[in-house]
């Protein structure tokens, strides 16, 4: 045991209940604006079709297409913090490197990549007309992937900025036992 209560134990961090349920909504919370800013651009379009859809022909199916963006975002947008953003997160804490700007920018390549690929298993494979094919869309994923990598990359920016503080220990209840 040593005599320092600061002094690491484990490689793993001890959180609190609180700091769970604040990492879990910051983690929806950048799903969210990501999905909104990736699809609500085109909701400008498509809620007036669908609403035609729904009051003209009477037809239920107007409402998928008024809201078939923003559905399809945030599907884009969980995929991508999924499977980029964690894996950004343990890189960029491993090397301590976590700032927000670094998020965002990872996002943005998260989003092409994620496009890419996408359209790469919609055709079949890597062809020539694949970069023109995810061009548009990846205009698209790269916004939403910065804005959800901006959002969670400020959470991530304030917790270490957090653990860092002298004033506020990361854990308490650790101190209290070790």
């Amino acid at each position: 045991m040593t005599a320092d209560p600061h002094e690491l134990v484990s490689d793993f961090t001890e959180m609190t209940d609180r700091e769970l349920a604040m990492m879990i909504g910051a983690f929806f919370r950048a799903i969210g604006w990501g999905a909104l800013a990736g699809g609500g651009f085109l909701l400008i379009f498509t809620v007036p079709i669908g609403l035609a859809m729904l009051i003209g022909d009477g037809e239920p199916g107007g409402l998928v297409v008024a809201f078939l963006p923003l559905g399809l975002a945030l599907a884009g947008t969980l995929l991508g913090m999924l499977a980029f953003g964690l894996l950004v997160t343990f890189l960029l804490r491993h090397f301590g490197r976590e700032e927000a700007s670094i998020y965002a920018g990872a996002g943005i390549v998260g989003g092409i990549l994620e496009c890419v690929l996408f359209s790469a298993w919609l055709m079949g494979g890597f062809n020539s007309s694949l970069f023109f094919a995810a061009l548009f869309p990846g205009l698209f994923c790269a916004f939403a992937g910065a804005v959800a990598g901006g959002v969670w990359g400020a959470h991530r920016e304030e917790r270490v900025r957090q653990a860092t503080d002298p004033e506020h220990p990361t854990n308490p209840y650790h101190d209290m036992i070790y």
